[in-house]
């Protein structure tokens, strides 16, 4: 799933992938007892993680696609 509350809902592990190439960046094990309560600090805690993992990734991804940008405008 790309949803992150219900990855942590539903699964024991999470794996968190890299924007480019889609490589394996942490494999977390979601230590929660069942049934999951999605209000609870502790389901909070792998959410802000998880955020704080996808913010991460996408400033990289930008940052990539910029100089990319500014290389092909160069070279034209």
């Amino acid at each position: 799933t790309h949803h992150i509350d219900e990855a942590i809902h539903l699964a024991d592990r999470v794996l968190v992938l890299t924007a480019r190439p889609g490589r394996i960046l942490e494999e977390v094990t979601i230590d929660l007892p069942r049934p999951r309560e999605i209000a609870s600090s502790a389901f909070d805690e792998y959410r802000t993680g998880f955020f704080a993992h996808l913010r991460n990734e996408v400033s990289k991804a930008f940052a990539e696609q910029e100089l990319a940008e500014v290389i092909d405008a160069t070279i034209k």
